[in-house]
């Protein structure tokens, strides 16, 4: 008989006799068998919360595209550290971040990073799941990735080691990204808090945040990174000053590392930001304040070429000339070939950077058409050139 109907049936042989002896034993006896009822019923209530648990194993392979409770045991196991998984999302979809994480805890262990589940990662994933066990129960949860009901992924950790010292150094006081989610025993409880409920002390950390930087920064946007010790949203307040007056769009994702793209900036302009995060128990974290600058408007444009004459010509020489909007250098490309072949062209040039560009050509043949390009590059290396023209050499 298993230990869930032997209860059951010990509670009803307490209830069906327990009329008769009240009426024998006295009242201190009665009081017993109350008592009695009281731990049966306790019992029961136990093992009927343990039937609806399954201590968590993968039996199959797993690849991009998989999802179901197999692929939220993996995640689980893998955002139990936060190096192999930092993003922590316990989704039941095996997607490109869960792959990526695959890729690590294959790398750490000496597995062929192919980012999928094969023989070798599920023996490796079985033998972490032994040493952290986890367990899938559809009881209702408050701190779960999952939800508050349906199938959820817990971390089963020995009451002792809520209290233990020595285990608490061992964790560096770092909370796990997979919460447990356990009845615990009363004198835990009382130890640690709870109000008296028999589960975890509730959540009332807001995240830590840091390694915050501007990173990216051009003539019109920055991103913001930075990290938090458990997963958050993601938000970042900005503007030309301390009141910052524009706040991004929110992320609600919860995740330990953090990016948001600041975009429609103002070129050389300084700007400052702090972030927020939030974590799943609505615990907020902001940062002081911080800065960064955008740079100068970047030059894509090239110059503009005017004005394009040759004058004067010769019978061996000719001087070409045009203007340009900005300053720049000064090349022609001249042959006798029609249109011009920069290939086997030959050439005259300047480096200097100039906006009225003059360039005299020698030794040309008499009475000769000559093909001629110029060409202009401003300091951002931005190149103009004109179409091919022609000019005639004197007799």
């Amino acid at each position: 008989m298993s230990a869930f109907k032997k209860a059951v049936a010990g509670a009803l042989a307490v209830g069906l006799f327990a009329p008769a002896l009240a009426f024998a034993d006295t009242a201190s006896n009665i009081q017993a068998l109350l008592d009695q009822i009281k731990s049966l019923q306790a019992q029961i209530a136990t093992l009927q919360q343990q039937r609806q648990e399954t201590v968590a194993t993968l039996i199959s392979e797993l690849r991009q595209g998989s999802s179901g409770d197999q692929v939220k045991v993996l995640q689980a196991i893998l955002a139990a550290d936060s190096s192999i998984y930092p993003e922590g999302i316990i989704s039941g979809f095996f997607g490109p971040k869960t792959a990526a994480a695959v890729k690590r805890f294959q790398k750490a262990h000496g597995i062929r990073q192919a980012g999928f589940v094969g023989p070798a990662t599920l023996k490796k994933i079985n033998e972490a799941l032994q040493e952290h066990p986890l367990m899938l129960t559809t009881s209702t949860t408050t701190g779960g990735q999952g939800g508050t009901s349906g199938t959820v992924v817990c971390a089963k950790v020995p009451p002792g080691h809520l209290i233990a010292p020595g285990w608490l150094k061992k964790m560096g006081g770092v909370a796990p990204i997979v919460p447990t989610c356990q009845t615990l025993p009363p004198g835990i409880v009382k130890i640690i808090g709870g109000g008296g409920t028999g589960t975890t002390t509730p959540d009332t950390a807001a995240p830590t945040l840091s390694a915050i930087t501007a990173v990216n920064i051009t003539g019109s946007g920055a991103t913001i990174q930075w990290t938090t010790n458990e997963n958050a949203t993601s938000q970042v307040e900005y503007g030309t000053t301390t009141a910052y007056g524009s706040m991004s769009l929110l992320d609600s994702s919860l995740f330990m590392v953090h990016s948001v793209a600041l975009t429609g900036l103002a070129s050389s302009t300084l700007y400052h930001f702090r972030v927020w995060s939030k974590d799943a128990a609505n615990n907020t974290a902001t940062s002081s304040d911080m800065s960064f600058t955008t740079t100068a408007p970047t030059d894509t444009a090239a110059p503009l070429i005017t004005g394009v004459t040759v004058s004067p010509i010769a019978t061996t020489t000719a001087t070409v000339t045009w203007t340009t909007n900005e300053a720049a250098t000064s090349k022609v490309y001249y042959g006798t070939v029609w249109p011009v072949d920069f290939g086997t062209a030959l050439t005259m040039s300047d480096a200097t950077l100039l906006t009225s560009h003059s360039l005299g050509i020698t030794g040309l043949l008499a009475s000769t058409t000559y093909s001629y390009v110029v060409e202009s590059k401003d300091a951002a290396n931005n190149t103009a050139t004109t179409s091919t023209q022609t000019f005639i050499t004197t007799d």
